[in-house]
């Protein structure tokens, strides 16, 4: 395995894992009250300033060329819609059955660059990404009665197919030259101004209500937000779409292992054999290439001693 993609997979799982940490910094802040719309403005902007900061620190600047301003704008409309969507489906349908429906964009990225690119899904990938969708449903999903929605369902897949979309712009447009703390800049500088229009341009902006809340705001700015945009841009240069997509996989078991070790939430068997499913999923795809030259020397292998007897 190369260099660039031994950083493709370790970027990837640094995406996946550093996004799950949304809830650990945001559920405390939704509880106190602060509503949706100025949590995310705050994120996006305190996130764009961050990276603008470093950016200028390292000497390096923010152009564009002409050309890459309308894939950046719509990067950030994609981010941003990607997010409203999920949020507007939770008032239709329980968040885990949202969040498990959400993951059909690994199976929409490999869809799309099968059909426009020629992508061709190895059996590693395939079997690595059916583990993962299998994990994530048993994870989320339990047993009983569950009602799905159309129009949760309707907004859960176009969210899913939004984040796509990302993903496949990141690499197939302008963009993938950039440095990856450019377009993630721009990107959330985009969804900033989105979320700061949602919240009537600041006339509904809600304050932050104490120094500590703040320390959670910056901390959900940095660490889900800086880390893992910056991180999955990279990814995507690297290994490409879908298997980034994949490595997404990784974002619930963050959440979960949160949710056991600082939320006091139970760890069943049924979550530690999703979490099973998954990191055998994220193991399968990293060593892809290695199973594949594996199968391929045992094949020629076979064929030789059958040839020479």
């Amino acid at each position: 395995m190369t260099n660039d993609k031994i950083k493709g997979y370790l970027c990837g799982a640094v995406s996946g894992a550093s996004y799950g940490l949304i809830p650990l910094f945001s559920l405390p802040l939704l509880r106190r009250g602060v509503d949706f719309d100025s949590l995310l403005f705050y994120r996006y902007l305190i996130a764009a300033a961050v990276l603008g900061i470093i950016t200028r620190l390292q000497g390096r600047d923010f152009a564009l060329r002409r050309d890459e301003i309308p894939f950046i704008a719509a990067l950030g409309v994609l981010f941003a819609l990607s997010s409203i969507l999920m949020f507007m489906a939770f008032d239709y349908m329980p968040t885990g059955l949202v969040s498990t429906l959400f993951f059909i964009y690994p199976i929409l990225v490999a869809l799309i660059m099968a059909a426009a690119y020629g992508e061709r899904m190895t059996w590693c990938r395939s079997l690595s990404l059916a583990l993962a969708v299998g994990g994530i449903a048993l994870l989320y999903l339990r047993g009983g009665h569950v009602t799905i929605s159309p129009a949760g369902l309707a907004l859960t897949f176009t969210a899913a197919l939004a984040y796509a979309a990302y993903i496949i712009i990141v690499n197939k447009s302008r963009v993938r030259s950039l440095r990856g703390s450019k377009v993630a800049f721009w990107s959330l500088a985009s969804g900033a101004l989105i979320f700061f229009a949602r919240t009537g341009f600041g006339s509904h902006l809600q304050a932050i209500p104490s120094a500590d809340a703040w320390g959670l705001v910056l901390l959900l700015a940095i660490v889900p937000t800086v880390v893992s945009c910056t991180s999955l841009v990279v990814s995507v240069r690297y290994i490409g779409s879908t298997a980034t997509s994949i490595l997404g996989a990784l974002e619930p078991v963050t959440a979960v292992v949160c949710g056991t070790l600082v939320f006091a939430e139970p760890m069943t068997l049924r979550i530690f054999a999703a979490i099973v499913m998954i990191i055998g999923a994220v193991t399968l795809l990293v060593t892809a290439d290695s199973v594949s030259a594996l199968g391929r020397n045992l094949s020629n292998k076979i064929r030789n001693k059958t040839f020479k007897r």
